[in-house]
């Protein structure tokens, strides 16, 4: 009786079957966790792409409407027509105030116009049609010099797949770019 007993003891066949019930969870969580993280790095890359090219059509000439057009139909499936509410981009023509030279950093400008498109519940961070603004890092800045401005807000959380990702990651991305008119040579 007492070797039979023994061998139950020392016996190790149920041994990998608890080992994989007690980690297959965190498994799972780290294969999701991967996923989140892979999902927002994405799409942010994709929306500061977006900034960057919409503030290029636009400073080579290119209709505001026209460059919207473009850089929402070139970030689909995460910017479209049924998620309205998720996101707003909003281009904005920003001038050099004459009236106000600009001998150094940081000059004044005058937002001259602005498209917006979206409905997500956010403002402009640049700041509002007829304002006038600063804006830090442009020097070297010619009277009258214009300069085109396109900010995304995208909100993530509709995406969020994971617990994980409700408390790692700050859910509405931001981004923008400003480009200055290119001449034509």
């Amino acid at each position: 009786m007492m070797t039979s007993m023994n061998k139950i003891i020392d016996s190790k066949k149920g041994q990998a079957l608890v080992e994989l019930t007690l980690l297959f969870p965190l498994m799972v969580l780290l294969v999701y966790g991967s996923i989140e993280i892979g999902n927002v790095i994405s799409i942010y890359v994709g929306l500061t792409h977006t900034t960057r090219e919409g503030a290029n059509l636009v400073s080579r000439g290119t209709d505001g409407n026209t460059a919207l057009d473009a850089i929402i139909a070139s970030a689909a499936p995460t910017i479209r027509n049924d998620n309205l509410t998720q996101w707003k981009i909003v281009y904005s023509k920003i001038i050099q105030d004459p009236a106000i030279p600009c001998a150094q950093a940081p000059c004044t400008y005058k937002i001259t116009s602005q498209i917006v498109r979206g409905s997500m519940g956010e403002s402009s961070k640049i700041g509002a049609v007829n304002q006038t603004v600063t804006l830090q890092g442009i020097n070297n800045v010619g009277p009258g010099q214009t300069f085109h401005a396109i900010e995304i807000f995208y909100d993530y959380s509709p995406n969020v797949l994971t617990y994980v990702g409700n408390d790692l990651i700050n859910k509405t991305f931001y981004d923008r770019t400003i480009f200055t008119n290119v001449s034509a040579s």
